[in-house]
């Protein structure tokens, strides 16, 4: 297929570097032998208008740095990723879809619509949804207060709480009955960003079990998701699933480990992929769970993060519905695959 582009692969993104973007960047050429004209274009120019664009347009939505910088992160009210986090990034999707829904008059279709980005990245809303579609979410702690925490941590369970639009291991506090700790700056009954990022991950600290000040600050902040610590640890170790699934397909199964009571397994804790032997006998029974969950969210791309018990039961975690600016060249081949219509040639 060759001549005039035929339609728009059009990508939204703030990255910067723009060498971040060459992974996909690279694939210009292929697109165009498809007929498929690739425009990259910010938030900012999207939202004021963009022009020309051949035929049906179909839209990748990456993360809106600009804005999230400017104008979310530590300036919204709250401590970091609760409720105005999510109102925020929400109007702000929603709006950039009513801009692009004028920008391609000739027919619009996304990797991952902005009201299901959207969705996807209010954690509560998410796990609500996965709920009542029958996929396993840790159990909440429905209206949690410091009693009733304090009475789950007696009997033994442990308690994670997630603010409902942290991202990268932000803003997550871990209960257990012997030890509490928190990636916040926590002082005088606040909650707040720490400064003492690794990179840009936030460490842990802990904070004096029994505090009920603290517990307080946690219960009385309109968006934290209370859920009971699930899963089954792998030879002493933490063990979790990171999939993703692209075109209603499971496209990697990754397993990370992280020494015995971390809280997360992110390398900020020294968390690690397996890269020697195969992945645990459980992928392929996240990998099912992880599709389910990506229809019932609308979501084309998904990165999931999963948990399984002793029963072989997978959990999922948190979803990821942005894709990753790094994310390798192979693999946005098989994401582009699916979004655009074969060539009349074998691929090259």
């Amino acid at each position: 297929m060759s001549g005039t582009p035929q339609r728009t692969l059009l990508a939204v993104a703030d990255a910067w570097p723009r060498s971040q973007l060459d992974p996909f960047l690279a694939h210009e050429n292929w697109l165009a032998a498809r007929g498929t004209a690739l425009r990259v274009h910010t938030y900012a120019q999207v939202r004021k208008g963009v022009h020309d664009l051949a035929g049906p347009v179909t839209a990748i939505l990456f993360f809106p740095h600009q804005f999230w910088d400017a104008r979310i992160e530590d300036k919204a009210p709250g401590a970091y990723g609760t409720q105005a986090y999510a109102e925020s990034l929400t109007a702000y999707l929603l709006s950039t879809g009513r801009r692009l829904q004028r920008t391609a008059p000739t027919g619009l279709g996304y990797l991952n619509s902005p009201a299901a980005v959207a969705r996807t990245r209010d954690k509560a809303l998410a796990r609500q949804v996965l709920a009542e579609a029958g996929i396993p979410v840790p159990p909440g702690v429905e209206d949690p207060t410091p009693h009733k925490l304090l009475s789950l941590l007696d009997a033994g369970r442990a308690v994670y709480v997630k603010a409902v639009c942290g991202s990268m291991g932000k803003g997550i506090t871990h209960l257990s009955p012997t030890r509490w700790r928190t990636n916040y700056r926590y002082a005088d009954g606040h909650l707040g960003s720490p400064g003492n990022a690794a990179g840009e991950q936030w460490l842990f600290e802990d904070v004096e079990v029994g505090d009920e000040r603290f517990l307080a600050a946690l219960c009385g902040t309109a968006g934290f998701v209370f859920e009971h610590e699930v899963g089954a640890s792998v030879s002493g170790h933490k063990a979790e699933l990171r999939v993703t699934v692209a075109n209603d397909r499971v496209v990697d199964v990754e397993e990370r480990h992280a020494p015995a009571g971390s809280v997360t397994t992110r390398s900020v804790e020294q968390g690690r992929r397996v890269e020697d032997g195969p992945v645990s006998g459980s992928s392929a029974t996240a990998g099912r769970t992880a599709l389910h969950a990506a229809r019932a969210l609308g979501l084309r791309y998904a990165v999931f993060d999963m948990v399984t018990d002793e029963f072989d039961r997978a959990y999922v975690l948190d979803a990821q519905a942005f894709p990753a600016t790094g994310t390798g060249e192979d693999f946005w081949r098989r994401i582009l695959h699916g979004l655009v219509p074969a060539a009349d040639t074998a691929d090259r």
